[in-house]
Formats: structure tokens, C-alpha cells, sequence
């Protein structure tokens, strides 16, 4: 039994250098997903962008809608222009009288008066030094050949594009924190299950050398157990630096100091069945890359059709409507006429086209560049869908794989607890030695170790699965 033993502890080294691993107390998975998109910059800019999807949105929907604009200016004018002064009587004069007819007896007119023309000094053409100007446009395109509508619509695709973009960050984040935490987990388990057999490992070598001073065994065994219990303070060392490094990731992640670990949520079983066909239905309904994938073919469509209503002999029909304004104070007769203010203005109502008759075929490529965006973004879309599929096809392969291999393992870690029972009774009994209860524990160990990792691998496949489909399984 004793050449047995070694061999029970290189079996150790066999396995693979454990996943990185984080720690809280008392957190749970859906805690630290919580946590993870709440803390996450990468989902908060991701957010932004899908905030600013939707301003462009309304933005877009704004060009339906009339515009009004105005304008206004005070101006000075240092010297403004002094005008021409008609001085009082320059004009003239006027006399009128009583006809002699209308007297009846008498022969001659009788005056009225004499009246000046003009009965004041007046100035023309004289201004001011302010001067005001007011313009007001009001304009409402009426048809522009589902130009407008369709950029509604294309920023409306890419608000849905920025929505995909978010539940895959979202689903990325996820898919981080669900591998720190079960590294985590197994990290923590795995370093009780290795102290447990470098303990038992150091007592093999005690009683090694023992049997060596004894003159039972030869130096090759010492060594060889040497060696084996150096391997496995090494693979310790490593367990515990990846521990670090994944309560680290943790903390990053949750923004929670990770110092010591509770971790609530154990690893899963496979469920009764998984269903195949159901879960790539629902990955190619769920699936953020593939709406994605089908918001950028919606977007080039869109596109096209925004560059056909752009091209040649397209016109764009608008209705505008302009009010100006503008004056100055104390015009000319003001004296004379008794206003303080002159204001000039005009209401001009248009219906007016705009469109281009010859463009040097610049609209054409447009909309021929167009037309291959689609194609591109329709053989996107097929590539994308033929990835959700083979994506299931080997989700589900790893997932029943691993739990096979997590049956197996059972079974061998069932089997290797009966066996060190077993050693036990025998060692009361007087048929087994101390060291056949040693390799015992040794193999028991590394059959835990085994199966705790095969647990780990079916828990990576069945977050692969929920990635893909967007629900936990």
C-alpha cells in the first residue's frame, strides 16, 4: 500500500490551476448581479448611449413639426441722414374768400384769410440714430418624399440597436460576476479540500521516515512523497493567489470590500431535461445580438430609403409664411402730423419646392452604397442567427457532458468514501496499516476535488445557456 500512495498524490497535480475568486458576506448570486449592474461604468455608458438614442428620437420627430424663428436688431446710426426742412409758407400761401354771389347785394368778396403752406417748418427724409427690425419665419414642410418620416423611424431602429447593446452589456456583466462568484466558490472549497490532504500528505512522510530510519523502505519513497507534498503546497499557493485575485474581480465588479466570503448560492444540478429546440426558439427571441443584428438590417433599409427620396427630381414641397417688422421713431411729419413713430411691415406667404435636377450622380452612388449596406446587414443578420444556433447546439453539448461527468464523479467520490470506511474498519481489525488508511484519505480528497471542479464546469455551461437565452435554467 505504501507504493500506492504517491501515486493517491500525483493524481493531484492532475488537475487544472483553479478559476479566479471573490468574497463577500452573505451574498448571493442574484445579489451580486444586482450589485455588478448597478456598480458596472461599462452598463452605465451603455445607458447613457441609449438616453441619447432617445433624445435623438424626439429629435427626429421635431422636423415633422412647423418651425418659427426670429429675428431682432437695435441698431445706432452714429450719423444718421439729417433729411430736407421745408420751411414754413415756402410752399406758398393761400387766400380764399366768401363768393360775391353768395352776399346777394354785395358786389365784392369778402376774404377769409390768408393760410400758409406749410403752416410749420417740416423735415423729410430725416432718421433717428436707433432703428429696430423684427422677423418672424414660420415654416411646415408638407411633403419631402418620406424623407422625414423615414428618419423618425431609422432613429427609432436605433434606439432599439442601443437597447440590444445595453442587454448584452448587461448579460456580459452577468456572465463575469456569475464566473467570479463560482470561482470563488470553488476556490474556497478547494483550499479546505488541499490543506486536508497536505495534512495527511505530511503524516504519510512522517511515517516514511520512520520506516526509512527502520530500514523498511528505501530513500526513493521519501523522496517521492517529497516531491508530491511540494506539489501540492504549491498548487495550495496558486489556489489561494487565485482566490485573491477573484475576490478582487468581485469587488471590482460589486463594488462591495470583499474581504469575507459568504457565498449563499451553491452550485446547480442539471435540470430533468433541456429541451433543445425550446431553448434556441427562445435564444433567437431573447438572443440581444441577434435584435441587434436585425435592427442594423432594419436601419439600412431605412437608410436606402432615405437616399431614393434625396435624389434627382424629388421635390420637397414647404409652406413658409415671413412677417417683417421694422422702424424708427419720431418720423418724418411727426410735428406735422402729431405720430410719434413710424413702423414698416409685410407678411409674405410661400409655397415653395426645392429639389435637385443634377447632382453628378452623387445621389445615385448614395443609394447605390445604400443597397449594399443591406445586403451586408442581411448577411449579418444570417451569420447572427446561425450563431445562436450552434451557440445552443454546444451550450447544451457542455451542459449534458459536464453533468455526466458530475455523475461519474459522484459515483467515484462515493466509492472512494466506502473504500476509506472500509480502511478504517480494517485498521481497527489489524488487516489494514495506518498507510493504507492514508492513501485512502488521499484519494477520497482528490475525488472531492474532482467533483467539486465538474460541478464548476456544468455551472459555466448553464451560464453560457442562460446568456444565450436571457433566463436563468
Amino acid at each position: 500500500m505504501l507504493a500506492r500512495t504517491p501515486a493517491a498524490l500525483l493524481c493531484l497535480l492532475l488537475l487544472p490551476p483553479l478559476p479566479a475568486l471573490s468574497q463577500q458576506a452573505e451574498l448571493s448570486l442574484e445579489q451580486a448581479y444586482a450589485l455588478a449592474r448597478n456598480n458596472a461604468e461599462a452598463v452605465r455608458a451603455k445607458e447613457l448611449s441609449l438616453q441619447r438614442s432617445r433624445l435623438s428620437l424626439s429629435e427626429a420627430r421635431s422636423r415633422a413639426l412647423p418651425r418659427l424663428d426670429l429675428q431682432a436688431s437695435a441698431s445706432y446710426l452714429v450719423n444718421p441722414p439729417k433729411g430736407y426742412t421745408v420751411s414754413a409758407g415756402e410752399l406758398g400761401s393761400l387766400t380764399p374768400a366768401i363768393p360775391a354771389l353768395a352776399l346777394g347785394t354785395n358786389p365784392n368778396p369778402i376774404p377769409l384769410g390768408t393760410f400758409t403752406i406749410p403752416p410749420k417748418d417740416f423735415t423729410i427724409g430725416a432718421q433717428e440714430h436707433n432703428y429696430l427690425s423684427f422677423a418672424l419665419s414660420f415654416t411646415q414642410p408638407l411633403f419631402t418624399w418620406g424623407k422625414i418620416i423615414n428618419a423618425i423611424d431609422l432613429a427609432s431602429l436605433q434606439t432599439d440597436a442601443a437597447g440590444a447593446d445595453l442587454v448584452t452589456q448587461q448579460r456580459d456583466i452577468d456572465r463575469e460576476v456569475h464566473r467570479a462568484y463560482f470561482g470563488a466558490l470553488l476556490a474556497e472549497r478547494s483550499e479546505k479540500i488541499l490543506r486536508r490532504i497536505r495534512d495527511i500528505a505530511s503524516e504519510v512522510l512522517a511515517d516514511r521516515r520512520k520506516a526509512l530510519e527502520q530500514g523498511s523502505i528505501t530513500p526513493d519513497a521519501v523522496l517521492e512523497t517529497q516531491s508530491s507534498l511540494a506539489a501540492l503546497e504549491s498548487k495550495l499557493i496558486r489556489a489561494g493567489q487565485s482566490a485573491s485575485t477573484a475576490r478582487e474581480t468581485l469587488g471590482i465588479l460589486t463594488g462591495l470590500d470583499t474581504t469575507d466570503p459568504a457565498l449563499s448560492t451553491d452550485f446547480r444540478t442539471l435540470p430533468p431535461a433541456l429541451d433543445e429546440e425550446s431553448l434556441r426558439l427562445r435564444a433567437q427571441r431573447e438572443s440581444a445580438e441577434l435584435a441587434a443584428a436585425r435592427s442594423r438590417l432594419l436601419q439600412a433599409r431605412k437608410k436606402l430609403a432615405i437616399e431614393q427620396g434625396g435624389g434627382v427630381f424629388r421635390p420637397d414641397l414647404v409652406l413658409s409664411m415671413s412677417l417683417d417688422v421694422s422702424g424708427q421713431e419720431d418720423i418724418p411729419f411727426s410735428g406735422w402730423t402729431g405720430f410719434n413713430d413710424t413702423w414698416n411691415w409685410d407678411l409674405i406667404v410661400s409655397l415653395g419646392v426645392k429639389m435637385s435636377a443634377f447632382d453628378g450622380l452623387a445621389s445615385a452612388h448614395r443609394i447605390g452604397e445604400a443597397e449594399k449596406d443591406v445586403e451586408m446587414a442581411g448577411i449579418g443578420l444570417s451569420q447572427q442567427e446561425k450563431l445562436v444556433r450552434l451557440g445552443v447546439r454546444r451550450a447544451v453539448e457542455a451542459a449534458v457532458n459536464a453533468d455526466a461527468v458530475v455523475n461519474e464523479k459522484e459515483a467515484a467520490a462515493a466509492y472512494s468514501e466506502q473504500r476509506l470506511r472500509n480502511a478504517k474498519v480494517s485498521l481497527e481489525t489489524g488487516a489494514a496499516s495506518r498507510d493504507d488508511v492514508h492513501g485512502a484519505e488521499l484519494l477520497e480528497g482528490s475525488a472531492e476535488l474532482e467533483l467539486l471542479l465538474a460541478r464548476y464546469t456544468l455551472e459555466e455551461a448553464l451560464a453560457d445557456l442562460e446568456r444565450l437565452t436571457g433566463s436563468r435554467q
